[in-house]
């Protein structure tokens, strides 16, 4: 059964999965677009270059440029603050749990950054083609242990997560069909030319950026090749590596692995078999497009059911970027930016130890990007509700700015919107806190909120500054310390 939602509920319930958080501002903008033009502008969005490099986040003053994975994390998280396309960047969140990639084995940023961005690039366009994209990756092909793969010397470790992880899942396919996958991904290797080239670790970024160089790259053997027939799920043929991934990926299995893990992590677990053929049906006539399968996914009633609604215990990533976003911060962060800035300077270190901290606390609750714990990738839903992680999450107050003069953008705007309600009481003020910060809490547990306010004064409260961030991150204690904040 369908709960009765207002167009605005519509608009947060759509936010919280497909972006990252509801804010205010988005559910404003919804609201006038109506829901289907706000699927059409969270699904069907362009691919436009990144306003901000990931090469700002490596430079650093009188030192080598940092060129761990973590500045490019840091990045990452930046991008989901200040991102007009919230959906780029959650797809790349799911996908990079599904192509599970760990910079824990692969110790190399910038490998680590090219798989990103393919991520990044391919994940809303056609399963093949992200497929055959991330598997060419060398940090992917590291992880797997795929640095030469030989004709008489092929790699089944790879082929298996091909089969197992990535495409038909575990119990539909043979151990001679993970033996002549195997085979016809011989040929493939990668270079890592980075590390092989003269001079300083600034001078080779210097250079790399300046020939639009790769720093590694796939490498293609042809003499490497075992160019014998294939037999494949009953098809023979002489498959090479792109041949082989798209029969794989051409299968109605491949279909229903892909989409029952999307509706789980956008929806909700274990959906009816229902569900998962008809968006298998849209997968797989659409040759894989993931972008008709999310019109698909959004569209179907099942997603506006009782089963669906803040129903999806938060991620840390869900929690900390929503928290963050509705507060502000990448507004305030967009404006710290100079309009000078580039590819060749370094990011102004606000922006950088601001982004950081939200990285250091999603790894504090169980969820370090870049770093999945194995090649499964993470569980989501349930499996963040830990003793371990939820302490962690009730010490999580947002991200609270403060600058030379005191505080700032991100104590003020949440001081902003609570005005612009122009509250009569403390009742009021943690209404509207609720309200910013998109959870619905039972009316016995707001005025435990409302006393913090009046102890301070109530409403006069909101004109000293200086009091208003202290009282604002008592709040926000109670606020995170609430069940209802941690479902999405």
């Amino acid at each position: 059964m369908a709960p009765t939602l207002t167009l605005r509920a519509k608009i947060a319930h759509l936010y919280r999965r497909l972006g990252l958080g509801a804010t205010p501002q988005e559910l404003d903008a919804g609201e006038k677009l109506g829901l289907e033009g706000t699927i059409k502008r969270l699904v069907d969005f362009p691919l436009t270059p990144d306003l901000v490099s990931p090469y700002e986040f490596v430079w650093r003053e009188k030192e080598d440029p940092d060129i761990g994975s973590w500045r490019f994390r840091t990045w990452w998280i930046h991008n989901m603050l200040t991102t007009e396309h919230p959906l780029q960047e959650k797809l790349a969140v799911f996908w990079h749990s599904h192509f599970a990639v760990s910079d824990t084995k692969v110790e190399d940023g910038l490998m680590m950054l090219g798989y990103l961005q393919a991520l990044r690039k391919h994940g809303t366009g056609h399963f093949p083609t992200l497929l055959k994209a991330v598997s060419k990756e060398p940090a992917m092909m590291k992880y797997l242990d795929m640095e030469r793969a030989l004709r008489g010397r092929p790699n089944e470790n790879f082929a298996r997560e091909v089969l197992e992880l990535f495409t038909l899942g575990i119990g539909n396919y043979t151990e001679a069909d993970v033996k002549e996958t195997s085979r016809a991904l011989t040929g493939w290797g990668y270079l890592n030319t980075f590390w092989e080239m003269p001079g300083s670790t600034e001078q080779k970024m210097k250079d790399a950026l300046a020939d639009s160089r790769p720093f590694s790259a796939f490498l293609s053997m042809p003499a490497m090749r075992d160019d014998r027939p294939k037999t494949v799920l009953g098809k023979t043929a002489d498959f090479d590596g792109d041949g082989v991934l798209d029969h794989l990926a051409s299968q109605h299995q491949t279909a229903r692995f892909i989409v029952t893990k999307l509706w789980e992590f956008f929806a909700y677990p274990k959906p009816e078999v229902s569900v998962v053929d008809r968006l298998a049906n849209v997968f797989f006539r659409s040759k894989g497009d993931i972008r008709k399968t999310m019109f698909a996914l959004v569209r179907s009633p099942e997603f506006w059911s009782e089963r669906a609604i803040r129903t999806m215990p938060k991620s840390p990533l869900d929690l900390c970027i929503g928290v963050a976003r509705q507060q502000g911060i990448g507004e305030a962060m967009r404006a710290m930016r100079p309009k000078e800035a580039d590819f060749r300077k370094m990011i102004p270190k606000r922006i950088l130890d601001e982004s950081g901290n939200l990285a250091y606390r999603m790894d504090r609750m169980g969820l370090t990007l870049l770093c999945p714990p194995d090649v499964s990738g993470w569980k989501w839903g349930e499996a963040w509700i830990t003793p371990a992680g939820m302490a962690e999450r009730y010490q999580f107050t947002g991200a609270m700015f403060w600058g030379e003069k005191g505080p700032d953008e991100g104590a003020l705007n949440p001081l902003a919107f609570v005005k612009s309600k122009a509250p009569k009481d403390s009742l009021e003020i943690a209404r509207a806190l609720c309200e910013l910060f998109d959870v619905e809490l039972p009316d016995t547990s707001l005025p435990l909120i409302a006393k913090v306010f009046d102890v301070s004064g109530g409403v006069k409260s909101l004109e000293d500054k200086g009091n208003w961030t202290g009282r604002m991150t008592e709040a926000m204690k109670l606020i995170v310390a609430a069940p209802e904040m941690h479902l999405c």
